[in-house]
């Protein structure tokens, strides 16, 4: 066997080792894993595949302005108690970095990689390092590809573990005695790729996620969920491999299901497909009830080996083949950087030939949508400033018609020229489908799931907001009102929960109806509803809430024939520069509201020191 042909079975089974990971710790993110053990597992995998590096992931706390640590096995605890202790006003600076790499020294690691870890809501949420010992040896490993998609792939899982561990409670599957639907709440999942299977072995029947019907290019409805009809869309060469593969786990023989085989998709054509899974519940005699498992698509990783056994010139060929843009760019000493070459993905990513950008690389300044286009700026020239590696999200408005907003990620890493040079090889890919599914995960994580309307975190947030905004104002002023339907007890043991969330949905859209865009709604929990009503005074605020009560009035809810009437109180308090906090004018909202109930309700009432109606 040859040097390359070892070389390339190793670069397969490394494939498939991360692969196999990254399913498995994706799937836990999906079922509400501790978020240390998310985080450990991570690290500790890292490590696994590099050992020569270790990873540390510290979480962001605003509030005490402290990183705490997520998980950081390869670092030593007097290098993690002076982490600890630092003050940190914004983790995302050259300042801090400086300062973290600093300690680092002191402690004798070097911090190779530091990469924030953003929100959906595009906050810092915490930071990822990679380190390794100081005046360790160059490892040409750490410049390929493989390395960089490591890398990626721990920024991505440990930001969706975050991120899940911040949903609020409803939307959180249980982590013990998993229902049939818990892992269709997998959004992180289905934003990755990768497809969910839930079957039933006892009745043969297998339910495919939304995410796993796409691979295969069916709409949700297009498939059944039959096994049977199943094993008639795997290749017939590969059958009986997986027959015989799902009956060992079957008979607990093997401690999970991994299988690569082709599958035929709705066009005709087969891809190759990774399916991992696992039975989750056996009857007393040992017989498999349930399996739950993920699918994805590899069929890429299967052409890239393919194709990396040709020549170097096919090897060259295929960077423009790849969906993305792959470039080189030099910086000489004291002059404008410039890109040495551009791929075909150029057309995709930017709209622009490469010959555009070759021939000026200010181009891109161009098409780069404003709000971005500081902290572009500023990542250029950090990296003309030697920075250790270049990784940065933005948008671009590429020149045509219909071409809209694209979220572009790069990647890239230097390499020093004998002249002084520092020469940059870099990927930049589209990621506008996985920004839409981070901004659903947002709206899902902010938004109240029976009535629609905010939910009480993000009504806070915006509270504070506003509150800011008055208060940098002589003149600032806005109206928060209390809203709560009278009686409400009494709907639900009359009529049922289920009317009565009926009821709450109605009053919801009735409310939503009068608001303006500058308005701001949010249901505090049960019968209670909270807005803001911007540059509102007091008599702007009582006329908003007369106009509210004879509107909910006028469309009260019918339900089986009857009509469910309910009356509203509402209790209000204006917010004005000298206003100390939000929780003031909560309170003082709150305490009209009660007098508006002890007065009979049906009516509103407002704050001392205002105006009363």
């Amino acid at each position: 066997m040859t040097s390359d042909c070892q070389e390339q079975q190793a670069e397969t089974g490394f494939h498939r080792k991360a692969l196999a990971f990254n399913n498995e710790t994706l799937s836990y993110i999906a079922r509400g894993a501790p978020l240390d053990h998310l985080l450990d597992r991570i690290a500790r995998g890292f490590s696994q595949a590099y050992p020569g590096r270790s990873l540390g992931i510290f979480l962001f706390d605003a509030a005490q302005r402290r990183l705490r640590i997520g998980a950081a096995p390869g670092m030593l605890p007097d290098h993690l108690r002076q982490i600890e202790a630092l003050d940190v006003r914004e983790p995302d600076t050259p300042q801090f970095w400086q300062r973290f790499q600093d300690s680092a020294v002191e402690h004798c690691v070097e911090i190779l990689e530091m990469l924030p870890l953003r929100s959906f809501a595009g906050e810092v949420a915490g930071i990822l390092v990679v380190c390794g010992q100081s005046g360790a040896p160059a490892d040409p490993r750490y410049d390929e590809m493989p390395y960089r998609q490591t890398v990626g792939a721990a920024v991505s899982m440990a930001m969706l573990s975050i991120e899940r561990s911040m949903a609020p409670a409803h939307i959180r599957p249980p982590i013990e005695s998993a229902g049939p639907g818990d892992e269709r709440m997998a959004l992180a999942i289905e934003g990755s790729g990768t497809g969910i299977w839930d079957r039933n072995a006892v009745t043969g029947e297998i339910y495919y996620s939304r995410g796993w019907k796409a691979i295969l290019g069916y709409e949700d409805w297009e498939l059944s969920n039959h096994i049977e009809d199943a094993y008639k869309r795997v290749h017939p060469e590969d059958l009986p491999y997986v027959k015989e593969t799902i009956q060992r786990h079957f008979a607990a023989q093997s401690d999970t299901y991994v299988v690569e085989h082709r599958i035929l998709c709705r066009d005709n054509s087969y891809k190759w497909i990774c399916s991992r899974g696992k039975v989750v519940a056996r009857d007393a005699q040992g017989n498999a009830l349930r399996m739950i498992g993920t699918t994805t698509d590899i069929t890429e990783l299967k052409q890239l080996t393919e194709k990396l056994r040709k020549s170097g010139q096919l090897l060259a060929d295929l960077t423009n083949e790849i969906p993305g843009m792959a470039f080189q760019y030099r910086i000489p000493p004291g002059k404008a950087g410039y890109f040495t070459y551009v791929s075909e993905g150029v057309r995709e990513i930017y709209g622009l030939t490469p010959e555009q950008l070759l021939a000026d690389a200010a181009m891109v300044e161009a098409i780069l949508h404003p709000e971005d286009l500081p902290v572009y700026q500023s990542s250029l020239r950090a990296i003309a400033g030697g920075a250790g590696h270049w990784r940065l999200e933005y948008r671009v408005m590429p020149p045509g018609a219909g071409q809209g907003v694209r979220w572009l990620r790069g990647h890239a890493k230097p390499r020093w020229l004998a002249d002084g040079s520092m020469l940059w090889h870099g990927f930049i890919s589209d990621v506008s489908e996985s920004k839409a599914i981070e901004l659903e995960l947002q709206e899902f994580a902010l938004t109240d799931f029976l009535t629609q309307v905010p939910n009480r975190r993000y009504f806070m947030k915006r509270l504070e907001e506003e509150h800011g905004r008055i208060q940098r104002s002589s003149d600032g002023r806005a109206a928060l009102l209390m809203c709560d339907l009278d009686h409400f007890k009494a709907v639900n043991d009359t009529y049922g929960h289920a009317v009565g969330d009926q009821v709450l949905k109605n009053f919801a859209d009735v409310l939503k109806a009068q608001l303006r865009k500058s308005d701001t709604v949010g249901r505090f929990g049960g019968e209670e509803f909270a807005v803001i009503l911007a540059d509102a005074d007091a008599q702007v605020a009582a006329v908003f809430a007369e106009r509210l009560q004879r509107s909910f009035a006028a469309q009260p809810l019918v339900a089986d024939g009857q009509t469910i009437l309910v009356t509203l109180s509402i209790g209000i308090a204006i917010i004005l520069p000298d206003c100390e906090c939000p929780e003031t004018a909560l309170r003082q909202s709150d305490e009209a509201l009660y007098r508006a109930k002890e007065s009979g309700r049906n009516r509103f009432e407002i704050a001392p020191a205002q105006e009363r109606n």
